[in-house]
C-alpha cells in the first residue's frame, strides 16, 4: 500500500498528525506533500520516505483539470488521504479521475467542539485506536542549554514577553547559556544583547539543536510542539487555549496554565525542577 499523505497545516498542526502517520507508515511506504520545510521533519525523522512542495507536484490544478505534471506523479499510489476540507468534493474527484483508487479527505483541524487531544482527531478520522505520544527521531545537536520561544501562530497565544526576559535573566544568572528561537513575527521583540539567537533556521536544524539542548521554554506554538517531539525537556506556557486538546504530549513535558496567564514564577519551577 503506498499513500500519498496531503497537509498543507502549521508545524504543530502536522506534528499532531504524526501518530497517525506513524499508524499509515506501518501499513506501507508514505510520501508526504505541503509546506516543504514542515514536512521534510518527517523524512529527516525516518518517518516518510519522500517529502514534496505542492507546487512541484502541481496540485493546484486538481481543483480544476489535473495537469499531466499530476497524473504522472499520482501513477503508483494506491491511497491519497488529505487534510483540507472538501466540501465539494473536488479533491476526491480529482484524485481520484488520476488513478488513486482510495481518497480520504479530512478537515485539517479538529472541530471547535473536539474534547479530546488533538492528535486523536486525526487518528480517529483514520479509524485508529489511540497512540502512544509521538516521538521524532532526529541526530541532537548541543548548542545551547536553555531555548525560549516567545511567538506563535497567533499573538492570543503568546505570554506576556516581560515574563519571558525574567524567566531568561534568573536562568542567565545562573549561569545556563541561554538562546532566544524567532521568527519573522518576532523582530520587533529587544532581546538581551548578550543572549544568542536562533533566526530563519531551517526547521531540520532547528529540530537538532532543540533535541541537544537542556530546557525548551514556549507558548503554544509549533515549535514547542517540535521541542516535546524531539525529546527535549519542555515547558508549555498555556493561557486562553486548551492544554486538554493542544498541548504537546511526551513524558518530559510540563504544562504550566493560568487564568488569563500564569506568572513568571510558575514557569521558573518548572524550569528549575527539569534543570536540577
Amino acid at each position: 500500500m503506498r499513500t500519498l499523505v496531503v497537509h498543507t497545516g502549521g508545524i504543530g498542526d502536522f506534528l499532531l498528525s504524526c501518530p497517525a502517520l506513524a499508524c499509515l507508515v506501518a501499513e506501507g511506504p508514505v510520501e508526504l506533500a505541503g509546506s516543504a520545510d514542515r514536512i521534510t521533519l518527517a523524512v529527516a525523522g525516518g518517518l516518510a520516505a519522500r517529502a514534496h512542495s505542492l507546487d512541484a507536484i502541481d496540485f493546484a490544478s486538481v481543483f480544476t483539470a489535473p495537469s499531466a505534471r499530476l497524473r504522472a506523479f499520482l501513477a503508483g499510489f494506491d491511497r491519497a488521504v488529505v487534510w483540507m476540507r472538501d466540501d465539494d468534493a473536488a479533491i476526491a474527484s480529482g484524485l481520484g479521475s488520476c488513478g488513486v483508487a482510495d481518497v480520504r479527505c479530512f478537515a485539517g483541524l479538529p472541530p471547535a467542539d473536539w474534547p479530546r487531544h488533538a492528535s486523536e482527531y486525526y487518528l480517529a478520522a483514520l479509524g485508529y485506536p489511540a497512540a502512544p505520544p509521538f516521538r521524532l527521531a532526529v541526530a541532537p545537536t548541543p548548542r545551547h542549554e536553555v531555548i525560549l520561544a516567545p511567538g506563535s501562530g497567533g499573538r492570543r497565544k503568546n505570554w506576556p514577553f516581560d515574563r519571558f526576559l525574567t524567566v531568561a535573566g534568573e536562568l542567565a544568572a545562573r549561569g545556563y547559556g541561554v538562546a532566544w528561537c524567532v521568527g519573522p513575527a518576532e523582530e520587533s521583540l529587544r532581546l538581551p544583547e548578550n543572549h544568542a539567537a536562533l533566526r530563519d533556521a531551517p526547521l531540520v536544524e532547528i529540530a537538532g539543536i532543540l533535541a541537544g539542548a537542556r530546557l525548551y521554554i514556549g507558548n503554544d506554538s509549533g515549535i514547542t510542539h517540535l521541542a516535546a517531539a524531539v525529546g527535549c525537556p519542555t515547558v508549555a506556557v498555556f493561557g486562553p487555549t486548551d492544554p486538554t486538546v493542544w498541548a504537546p504530549r511526551g513524558a518530559r513535558v510540563h504544562v504550566v496554565a493560568g487564568d488569563p496567564w500564569p506568572d513568571a514564577e510558575a514557569v521558573l519551577r518548572d524550569a528549575r525542577a527539569v534543570l536540577a
